[in-house]
């Protein structure tokens, strides 16, 4: 039993959570009793560890955003980052979260598409890495299916992967290290095992992908893409090319629909 000298402590997430709260909205958000000393002391060590936050989450966004910054120069970005980070509820995020919302702030300050689009790439590349880990369905794992059991087969996009149209300056840049890239239509971001990995997505590509938000399975979107009034419409053998070439990007998964009783 504690006695009433003894104060309970506070778990390490409502600590970390508290100092948060007192950086971003004032001393007076710290819990009772969780530092020692006087108030003038207390406010020097929050200074201190303030500034130390601050430049971590400038620093973070300068790691998730390399070609961006370069793009726009460090002045520009900078000062980009340090508005950014007064926005209501950026700093809430974790270190690794912080620059979700960077793309479309860039994109209200009225930096060019091609700036706000490469941080856009930067971060589903960031987004795709994070994803969670899923065993991506290859055309190996459908070899011996007959035409029946091949339309049954349920699909959804991978976790980890994006089919995403880009500014063709973005494309450009990258392009410089994927074949291809530069006069592609779309650009694939998955990670189906350890790495990363960018590819060039072609039309029928990103308009399959785009309904494999949910489960479909093959005979159900052949049957979509064949229909007259479609406006991606294409043929079975445009369809099965495309979807193989997701299928060898590893940007589908096999999933298992519920039967409707």
């Amino acid at each position: 039993m504690l006695s009433h000298r003894t104060r309970p402590m506070l778990a390490l997430e409502h600590v970390q959570a508290a100092m948060m709260q007192a950086l971003d909205h004032g001393p007076e958000f710290l819990p009772d009793r969780l530092f020692a000393g006087t108030r003038a002391r207390i406010l020097a060590g929050m200074k201190v560890h303030a500034n130390t936050i601050s430049h971590a989450r400038l620093v973070a966004l300068e790691d998730t955003f390399p070609r961006t910054l370069a793009l726009i120069g460090h002045a520009r970005f900078n000062e980009h980052s340090r508005l950014y980070l007064e926005q209501p509820g950026v700093t809430a995020s974790t270190l690794a979260g912080i620059g979700e919302a960077f793309p479309g702030y860039l994109a209200g300050c009225g930096e060019p598409r091609a700036a706000v689009d490469l941080a856009r790439f930067e971060w589903l590349w960031l987004e795709a890495y994070h994803a969670a880990d899923a065993v991506a369905l290859r055309l190996a794992d459908l070899a011996g299916f007959d035409e029946g059991a091949l339309l049954d087969v349920a699909l959804a996009g991978h976790h980890s992967a994006f089919i995403e149209t880009f500014d063709r300056s973005v494309h450009e840049a990258i392009g410089f290290e994927v074949p291809d890239l530069a006069d592609a239509p779309a650009i694939l971001i998955v990670r189906p095992e350890a790495d990363v990995l960018v590819s060039p997505a072609s039309t029928a590509m990103h308009a399959i992908f785009a309904e494999l938000e949910d489960s479909q399975t093959v005979g159900n979107l052949l049957g979509r893409f064949s229909e007259p009034d479609c406006k991606d419409r294409m043929s079975s053998d445009d369809f099965m090319a495309a979807l193989i070439a997701l299928l060898e990007a590893g940007a589908l998964i096999r999933t298992v629909q519920q039967q409707v009783a």
